[in-house]
């Protein structure tokens, strides 16, 4: 790939990663209706199981992945470490 200019870079990641978080939104709100999961009675949140949750952060990475050109997958490759940590 060659090179891009640091805001192009930037730009582009901060598109990627406005993708990765959109789909991760999509996909665990479709776990929560399909578990039937109900708000916690601690702090209100509808949370998927951890295991299942690693699995639909992948799934997010992999879309991401399909969006842009096999060139730049090594960027996110490496951007995605920040984006898969747990919250």
């Amino acid at each position: 790939m060659a090179a891009l200019d640091p805001t192009y870079e930037e730009l582009f990641l901060g598109i990627a990663y406005a993708l990765f978080m959109n789909r991760l939104h999509v996909l665990r709100l479709t776990e929560i209706v399909r578990l039937g999961i109900r708000p916690s009675p601690e702090d209100g949140n509808m949370d998927v199981p951890e295991s299942l949750d690693r699995e639909l952060r992948q799934q997010a990475v992999d879309y991401v992945l399909k969006c842009f050109p096999p060139t730049f997958a090594k960027k996110i490759e490496a951007a995605k470490e920040h984006w898969v940590a747990p919250e």
